[in-house]
């Protein structure tokens, strides 16, 4: 019976531009695609331009705050709709009800003036989805917090518990962050029609506290929620527990910032990270699907050094750091927030001041058609630059050997005598190309 083996070839390691299809690139041992999915000529462009939140929504599309506007990108169509404009002020954070279904709710961040750095004050607001008009109606003020410049927070995540997790920063370095009813430096916790939760640990929105600037707020799995907070000299990941001390401002990361005296009194009341580094967060998502293994667990985006994006491989139980990666650093500039799809695709936006875009990586491989490990076909050497040797187990016959390259078109073809060949491919540009050998079905596709 007739057969044939395809298989995957990398000729010259490297990031590969394709006109239509973006960047091939590596994550690790995945090759993925890079892709913009919404460009720069839908921002303004400038210092205040450009999207700040990126949310999946009930609705499968991905919303995204950009400046006075909340706006949605559909992923098959590519169709952007605008669902809200204020006539000033600067949208931040984004969630949808936990019950969007029956309670069809979008809660937003706003910064008064006219960027979050240009202000000192933050709102929350909820919002109606009207199906009809595809438009957010009714707004109701929630609450508000005080904030120095880029100092600000924003980012809200709905919990298992159907409450609101808020995360603030820290205002003009007021000592201790604690202070009853002052809503500034906390991870708040709000009931979705903005009244306080009867469990909460004070009398007051107040879930933990003691933080300087969480830019980024995920449940993981388990029902963990875990923040990235920007640290004055050491950037943090935390596990956010209830009613806990996270040691701002005596406390940096690990760092004692304060007196000696002090820091050794208050030590051990305190929460400490899970993870610290010079990696200046931005937002935070959680990924499992399996199409980029190297991306599973927390994906954390970094805006200033060592810019990009970051893999934490989380334990068993969620609550420690085992491994981190950095991937695609300094080329995207600053990295302001991460969001994982359903189908595997990563989104981030990719924020430089001049032409801030979204952007999807997925994997290259991702066609539809299941793949299969074929152990019986060999290749030397993979990756390769000039020539390629291949022998299979199919019966010694006359066939022939076809080289597509990634969009599927034929670039070299040659007859086999036997069940072994070489192909010179030195006259290939770089890229990802597949090796079929036979030419019949069922596909059989061998991934190195």
């Amino acid at each position: 019976m007739n057969r044939f083996l395809c298989l995957l070839l990398i000729c010259i390691i490297g990031q590969i531009r394709l006109s239509a299809q973006g960047i091939l690139d590596t994550l690790g041992n995945t090759i993925v695609r890079i892709e913009t999915a919404v460009d720069s000529a839908q921002f303004a462009g400038g210092y205040a331009s450009g999207p700040w939140d990126l949310h999946l929504g009930p609705d499968g599309q991905l919303w995204f705050t950009d400046q006075t506007a909340i706006r949605r990108w559909h992923p098959v169509t590519g169709v952007i709709s605008t669902v809200l404009r204020v006539p000033s002020g600067y949208f931040m954070g984004l969630a949808h009800h936990s019950d969007f279904i029956h309670q069809p709710y979008v809660y937003a961040t706003i910064d008064t003036g006219y960027y979050y750095g240009q202000s000192t004050r933050i709102e929350v607001w909820r919002y109606r989805y009207n199906s009809a008009v595809d438009s957010l109606e009714d707004p109701l003020f929630l609450l508000s917090w005080y904030h120095p410049g880029e100092h600000s927070g924003g980012r809200m995540v709905f919990g298992q518990d159907s409450c609101l997790y808020i995360g603030t920063a820290d205002y003009a370095g007021l000592q201790w962050q604690d202070t009853l009813f002052m809503n500034s430096g906390k991870v708040l916790r709000v009931r979705p029609d903005g009244s306080v939760p009867s469990d909460n640990p004070r009398p007051d929105y107040s879930w933990t506290w003691g933080h300087r600037n969480p830019q980024g707020i995920v449940q993981v799995p388990n029902g963990n929620i875990i923040v990235s907070e920007y640290g004055q000299i050491n950037d943090e990941l935390n596990l956010i527990r209830r009613g806990n001390h996270y040691g701002w401002i005596i406390f940096d990361g690990n760092q004692c910032i304060g007196s000696i005296d002090t820091c050794n009194a208050y030590q051990s009341s305190l929460t400490f990270p899970i993870d610290v580094g010079q990696n200046p967060p931005s937002g935070i998502t959680w990924y499992d699907h399996p199409s980029i293994p190297e991306l599973h667990g927390l994906v954390q985006a970094v805006t200033g050094i060592n810019q990009g994006l970051i893999a934490y491989t989380m334990n068993a139980t969620m609550d420690s750091v085992l491994n981190k990666q950095y991937y695609l650093r300094y080329e995207y500039g600053r990295v302001r927030d991460a969001c994982a799809g359903p189908d595997g695709s990563l989104y981030f936006i990719a924020y430089d001041r001049s032409s801030p875009r979204i952007m999807r990586v997925r994997n290259a491989l991702n066609t539809g058609v299941s793949s299969t490990t074929f152990p019986e076909i060999a290749v030397f050497p993979n990756p390769c630059t000039d020539r390629i040797r291949f022998s299979t187990a199919l019966p010694p016959t006359t066939t022939s050997a076809v080289l597509r390259n990634i969009q599927g078109e034929i670039v070299l073809h040659q007859k086999v005598e036997g069940n072994a060949g070489l192909l010179d491919v030195g006259m290939l540009p770089a890229g990802v190309y597949y090796l079929q050998v036979g030419n019949s079905v069922p596909k059989m596709l061998l991934k190195l």
